[in-house]
């Protein structure tokens, strides 16, 4: 043990390095604590910031929407019959005319422009007569799916034709840039 020195105008033989390192390292880290701390605080004020912007412009796109619902309570609707008029019923019709054959009478037909579908109800000759019309449209390139619902013959009728429902699904044969075109502006007419 080391005798301790009590004699105070003397100065001591051995310098206190430890003490005096351990003091710097400590000032040092308090003070690098206090610039985390500092730009923790300036981190969280923007971020504060950036919210606050984020949740003014989230109301106003919610009271732009609301405004614009109450101003077109049927803009759903009105999306659903301009998209319908984006597609034309010819291109369905138009296939229809070339794998048509006289043997084959149609008895109805609805048309669904949105769903590019049509529905026909027809009378032949015979069975096989609607199964060709049905080959035909299925070897069609525009056509997406053609489907027989149901098939019977007429017993009351002397000549026993063949009935039929058919329907059938065409391609959108649209360029892309106007099904892009057309999507954009229904959104667009709908957020109005």
């Amino acid at each position: 043990m080391k005798a301790l020195q009590l004699d105070f105008n003397r100065r001591p033989s051995v310098v206190p390095w430890i003490g005096l390192l351990l003091t710097v390292l400590g000032i040092v880290a308090v003070l690098w604590v206090m610039t985390q701390l500092d730009v923790a605080k300036e981190n969280k004020a923007q971020i504060e910031i950036r919210e606050d912007e984020i949740a003014l412009r989230l109301k106003q796109q919610e009271a732009k929407r609301l405004a614009a619902q109450k101003a077109s309570p049927v803009s759903d609707k009105v999306a659903k019959v301009a998209k319908a008029q984006t597609f034309s019923a010819e291109t369905g019709i138009a296939l229809l005319e070339e794998v048509w054959r006289p043997e084959i009478a149609l008895t109805r037909m609805d048309v669904v422009n949105l769903d590019r579908d049509i529905k026909l109800e027809i009378e032949a000759k015979t069975l096989n007569d609607v199964l060709l019309l049905v080959d035909r449209l299925t070897q069609h390139p525009q056509v997406k799916q053609v489907s027989l619902a149901r098939n019977s013959t007429k017993v009351g009728d002397p000549y026993k034709p063949a009935v039929a429902a058919i329907e059938i699904f065409w391609k959108d044969d649209r360029p892309e840039e106007i099904k892009a075109s057309n999507v954009v502006a229904i959104e667009t007419g709908a957020n109005r």
